[in-house]
């Protein structure tokens, strides 16, 4: 019992053996943090310019490594963090883990467009009430991508009216029943009702805006208020 308690006093002053350790674990986790925020903010940076991230290589101080890890040797340049980040790098010290690789990347790209996405999906639920706006094209893999935009009149300040992208959808058939069931179950993953859409907005084919069988008849068939409105991009 006497040793416990003085285990436990211990513990509370931090007096405990391992204090050292634990100080140089909590010293290296703040290291990462900072390392971590420094190249979220660099995959911030390039897509709004749409600048690809990676090139021919993933090597540091090479000519063709693509714009992220010319701007990890540019930011080295003038911040401690990351200047003694890529001299580990260099020096092969902790080889094994840099997260300047594309894994990492793609990564950090996901958990950001997670939580963009649900900023969105927050608006249009504080609006309420949406319109859809969908076309598909194909990509090099010759696979249909449906893209989503949901428009909406934000009501944060002063009301404007919003598109957002909510993504590619892949489409395996281009049919009407096979494309209004992918949207209504993306909507449905979303957590936004379908009841509150109150447009769509299609090009002038037949599997989108056909009065029988296309997508627009479907969905009105589950909400009269989803008016069809012809895609002005498409309608000469």
């Amino acid at each position: 019992m006497a040793t416990w308690k003085e285990l436990e006093v211990r513990l509370e002053r931090g007096l405990a053996i391992d204090k050292q350790e634990m100080g140089l674990a909590e010293a290296e986790r703040n290291r990462w943090r900072e390392v971590l925020t420094r190249l979220v903010a660099i995959i911030q940076s390039l897509p709004e310019r749409n600048l690809a991230l990676r090139g021919s290589t993933d090597t540091l101080n090479k000519p063709d490594n693509g714009n992220f890890l010319k701007e990890v040797e540019l930011m080295a340049k003038f911040d401690l963090v990351m200047k003694q980040h890529v001299g580990k790098v260099e020096s092969g010290a902790g080889s094994h883990t840099h997260y300047l690789g594309k894994i990492i990347q793609n990564e950090l790209i996901d958990s950001i467009s997670t939580k963009i996405l649900e900023k969105i999906v927050e608006e249009i639920k504080t609006s309420k009430y949406f319109s859809i706006i969908l076309d598909c094209t194909p990509d090099l893999s010759h696979k249909e991508q449906l893209y989503v935009i949901v428009r909406i009149v934000s009501l944060e300040g002063s009301p404007q009216v919003k598109e957002h992208f909510m993504g590619f959808l892949v489409a395996e058939e281009s049919t009407g029943e096979s494309l209004s069931s992918l949207i209504l179950k993306r909507l449905e993953e979303l957590n936004i009702p379908s009841d509150d859409c109150r447009g769509q907005s299609y090009d002038n084919g037949a599997t989108m805006k056909g009065k029988n069988k296309g997508v627009q008849a479907r969905l009105l068939q589950l909400n009269s208020r989803a008016f069809f409105v012809p895609c002005g991009a498409h309608t000469p």
